[in-house]
């Protein structure tokens, strides 16, 4: 579940502060194993907010890598599994190492929370 914990929304404040405009606010988010982070999982969001700023005008505030939690990562690759504090740490590195703290971060709520929590989770947003 996301908290304050898990999901740093300071990015997101600032962002809003420093940029105030009339566009539409945008906010991403990329999950997925990261086992390990690699450069294209960057370069990936960085080009997607390039491309929704000129294309569509969107004012994109944030962007989040969201490491998938261990079991699941565990029943698909096994014992090539990355602990998911270590794919945190990675995800964190990565972003410094391109240069971009100033609108990405990590999100730890998928990595951190129980497997049943997500379903429930996921589930229930289904439904909307």
């Amino acid at each position: 579940m996301h908290s304050e914990r898990t999901t740093d929304l300071s990015i997101l404040y600032s962002n809003l502060k420093s940029h105030p405009t009339n566009q539409e606010n945008v906010v991403l988010i990329k999950t997925g194993s990261m086992n390990p982070v690699h450069r294209s999982h960057i370069s990936n969001m960085v080009r997607t907010k390039q491309y929704l700023e000129r294309v569509y005008n969107f004012n994109v505030i944030g962007g989040y890598l969201s490491p998938t939690h261990d079991e699941y990562v565990h029943s698909k690759l096994g014992n090539e599994l990355i602990s998911g504090q270590h794919r945190i740490e990675m995800c964190r590195k990565a972003i410094e190492e391109a240069g971009q703290q100033h609108w990405l971060s990590v999100d730890m709520a998928e990595c951190m929370g129980k497997l049943m929590e997500l379903f429930q989770i996921y589930f229930h947003s289904r439904r909307w």
